[in-house]
């Protein structure tokens, strides 16, 4: 709703990707895994004591937890307002359909038939990979189709914009954001992921308790 207002307030439409633009999210991913693990954990469940409970702690698994928790109170606000300020060409919100699901509907509204996202790099809270592994990809984290509870904002910047919005957002929030992907030309608009991407392990430090913001 936050990302539709601002777009409408300033005129724009999130329809304006062009060749070179990068692509930004704006908290991690790994939710979905973090809350069921930290429930197996809880109620004991067969894939925590067969599986999980000897390749991690139940420490970790709290910590993990916490850190969702506070992605999942963070607002997109202040992110929705700033990237009007850099000059974003588009942006939509990553939940039930993942990263991969939500950028591909994005992708399809482009005013420019000739583009193509490229997604290269996934962050992920630390430990959520690890844990996915054990869990032989049951929740498709690796494959960028992991549903997210209250996920981030994927935001197409031009590539001269994107660190210094990444930078002002992580010192008004407290969190970090991520450059993941680029706009490239293509026959047709699609998307695809990277078949080795990047996983970009995210500290559950670095993830702060919700500030005022913008």
């Amino acid at each position: 709703i936050v990302v539709r207002l601002i777009f409408s307030l300033s005129n724009e439409r999130p329809n304006q990707a062009e060749k070179g633009d990068v692509l930004v999210l704006t908290k991690p991913l790994g939710t979905q895994v973090a809350v069921n693990v930290h429930q197996w954990m809880l109620d004991d469940h067969t894939f925590w004591r067969e599986t999980l409970k000897n390749i991690t702690t139940n420490e970790n698994v709290r910590s993990l937890f916490h850190a969702a928790t506070m992605s999942m109170t963070h607002l997109n606000r202040t992110a929705a307002r700033l990237m009007h300020r850099y000059g974003a060409h588009g942006c939509t919100d990553v939940t039930g359909f993942g990263l991969m699901g939500h950028a591909e509907n994005l992708v399809k509204v482009q005013k420019n038939s000739k583009v193509a996202f490229k997604i290269h790099s996934l962050p992920c809270l630390a430990s959520s990979v690890q844990l996915s592994k054990a869990l032989n990809d049951r929740f498709k984290l690796f494959k960028g189709l992991c549903p997210e509870t209250s996920g981030g904002l994927l935001v197409i910047l031009p590539p001269e914009n994107a660190n210094d919005f990444c930078e002002e957002l992580e010192r008004l929030e407290g969190c970090p954001a991520w450059i993941i992907g680029d706009v490239v030309e293509a026959e047709s608009r699609n998307v695809t992921l990277h078949p080795e991407p990047n996983f970009i392990d995210v500290d559950h430090s670095s993830i702060a308790a919700p500030k005022r913001g913008l």
